[in-house]
């Protein structure tokens, strides 16, 4: 068992170093491609703001100037994209990293050569091996929960 959880921890590994998934913010557009309405909106109230702001005689400069200090770095913050790195002990775990990275052991699946390395090992059990066969043949694919419930069932990973 202790060589499977190798196996995925090393193809984990891959994963994270081919995706960059490394915790670190990285400048993006992304969100600027896929969201563009929510950067019209953004700008729009900050004229709608600096309209309110200049158009009453409450508000004057330290408000125009905290309003646009807001919008740059809101803009800042969304140009920010940061790949969180997939780790083992979330396999199976419902907490606030689910929220942000999903439940990504589902549908990421096992590259062949780890597949042929569990096969191929001989401390593998054989519940394991008609498993994998079996899911192959079903779906053509193995993601990561498969295996890790295939071999360790209920078990929280985290306690493996």
């Amino acid at each position: 068992m202790e060589a499977i959880k190798q196996i995925l921890l090393d193809e984990i590994a891959t994963l994270n170093r081919e995706g960059q998934r490394d915790n670190l913010p990285r400048f993006s557009f992304s969100f600027l491609k896929t969201h563009p309405g929510l950067w019209a909106v953004m700008y729009l109230c900050y004229a709608l703001c600096t309209a309110l702001i200049f158009s009453t005689d409450m508000l004057g400069w330290p408000a125009f100037w905290f309003a646009t200090a807001f919008v740059a770095v809101m803009s800042v913050l969304m140009l920010m994209d940061i790949n969180p790195k997939y780790r083992f002990e979330d396999i199976d775990t419902l907490d606030l990293r689910v929220c942000y990275n999903g439940e990504w052991y589902y549908v990421q699946p096992v590259s062949q050569q780890a597949l042929n390395k569990i096969v191929d090992n001989p401390g593998t059990p054989d519940r394991v091996r008609s498993g994998i066969d079996r899911l192959m043949k079903q779906k053509g694919e193995v993601d990561f929960y498969d295996v890790y419930y295939l071999t360790w069932g209920n078990k929280q990973a985290a306690s493996i």
